[in-house]
């Protein structure tokens, strides 16, 4: 008994000894930056009424309502500057 396990301690002792093979797997670590979409920080600015059916027939008040119209959309102020100012918030560059 004492032969074979003297016998099992030297073939186990040959196996050990020398270089030990590289690893199969190698680990690296890496760093990555990623943006991360936030929630935009603006409210939606309300989108002005439709003009009302039935349109005016005097060319006059057409008119009127029309230029009253694009001042609510593109005056100062309004629904287009307040549009804007939410779509440049939103999208401008984090700062650090």
């Amino acid at each position: 008994m004492t032969r074979y396990s003297l016998a099992a301690v030297l073939l186990l002792t040959g196996c050990g000894a020398g270089t030990t093979p590289p690893p199969a797997v190698e680990v690296r670590t890496q760093t990555v930056v990623k943006e991360v979409s936030k929630p935009c920080p603006v409210t939606v600015p309300e989108r002005p009424a439709p003009l009302t059916r039935p349109l005016p027939t005097d060319a006059v008040r057409l008119a009127a309502l029309l230029g009253a119209k694009l001042v609510e959309w593109s005056g100062h102020g309004g629904y287009g500057e307040r549009a804007d100012a939410a779509l440049r918030q939103c999208t401008k560059a984090s700062q650090p």
